[in-house]
């Protein structure tokens, strides 16, 4: 069964108070009272009423004044406003500062009576809609928490801003490939448990993860003990060569100063820049945003060819960062894949980053 509704009657009127009083309960409300505005505000907050019967003239403070006070917070509660005033201009100000409707006095019960019911029945409809907002937001952020642990943030922002479902294909455009793979992964699976493995795994791989998006990167996807990095996509990045250094050297760093589960592994990274197609790759069922082209071959090449903690990139990504980086070129290398050789570069020391504005003196 439906508790009753819960009705607030406000009005310093002992008479119109007795007789409103007997016409709810008779419609099965539980009435609460006050006599005056201040009251009224309390008793609000304490017994959170369905509706409120409010005279416009009360002591202390207006009936007006009270209704603009729960308007501030409050749009679901039924308000309706009393008065023996017949003015027009009362009527609209009401009805402006929130009211759901306006009664005068003296009452017509059997009218009263029916404009309560609708009032009541209103508050139902917002409280139940309100709920079911809850209810929805609630479910969106599972949703969102959810699809974040399988696509890239700012790939989830892009999908959520657009009014049209993600569809395949992309767009050419520059972008920097960040390829990292753990060193000697392979013969340590061989000793190991998979669960103590897949432990291991994860630990390292966060390292990749957190130092790519610290630079501004996209999390392309975790290739078994590797992970892609792409900046410059989605979100543009003026200095995206430079980022995917960056994000190299601080991934170099934090497996030289780990050591997890008594192992202490090393990375190979590759860094290439140049021309791919950016986009939804796959099936209409099931697809992957991510890079494809030969400018991502190379790069993943690049970090086949590198050594434990060292990092490799390529001619083009050399170019942008030539003033930042100190690098050693290595000469023509074959490539594996490809008819010509490739001059990849060492990194040797980590960019100059920028150094901070001074603080201001004034």
């Amino acid at each position: 069964m439906a508790p009753a509704p819960k009705v607030l009657l406000v009005d310093d009127e002992p008479d119109t108070v007795r007789l409103v009083r007997k016409v709810l309960q008779a419609d099965g409300c539980d009435v609460v009272e006050a006599v005056d505005g201040e009251q009224a505000l309390v008793a609000y907050r304490e017994s959170h009423p369905d509706m409120l019967l409010l005279d416009i003239i009360l002591p202390h403070r207006d009936g007006l004044d009270v209704l603009r006070e729960i308007r501030r917070t409050d749009t679901d509660t039924g308000i309706i406003m009393v008065s023996a005033l017949t003015s027009e201009r009362i009527t609209v100000d009401s009805m402006l500062a929130g009211a759901d409707d306006y009664i005068g006095k003296p009452f017509q019960l059997r009218e009263m009576r029916v404009r309560i019911r609708q009032v009541l029945d209103k508050t139902a409809i917002r409280r139940e809609n309100a709920r079911l907002q809850a209810q929805l937001e609630r479910a969106n952020g599972r949703i969102r928490q959810l699809v974040e642990r399988f696509m890239p943030a700012q790939v989830m922002a892009e999908f959520m801003e657009s009014p049209e479902p993600p569809a395949l294909g992309g767009r050419r455009q520059t972008v920097t490939i960040l390829y990292a793979d753990i060193c000697g992964f392979t013969p340590l699976a061989e000793s190991m448990s998979p669960d103590k493995l897949v432990e291991i795994l994860n630990h390292y791989l966060q390292f990749g993860a957190q130092a790519i998006q610290s630079h501004g990167g996209m999390l392309d996807k975790f290739m078994g003990d590797g992970i892609m990095g792409l900046f410059n996509a989605p979100v543009a990045q003026p200095d995206h060569a430079l980022q995917a250094v960056e994000a190299a050297q601080d991934l170099v760093a934090a497996f030289q100063s780990e050591a997890f589960g008594g192992f202490r592994l090393a990375v190979s990274v590759g860094i290439n820049t140049g021309d791919a197609v950016v986009g939804n790759i796959g099936t209409p069922q099931l697809m992957n945003y991510t890079a494809i082209g030969d400018a991502v071959n190379l790069a993943q090449r690049l970090q086949e060819m590198a050594g434990p903690d060292e990092i490799l990139m390529g001619p083009n990504t050399q170019e942008m960062v030539r003033e930042r980086v100190a690098v050693a070129a290595l000469g023509p290398s074959p490539v594996r894949g490809r008819t010509e050789p490739i001059l990849p570069y060492r990194v040797l020391a980590q960019p100059q980053r920028s150094a901070p504005e001074p603080a201001s003196l004034l």
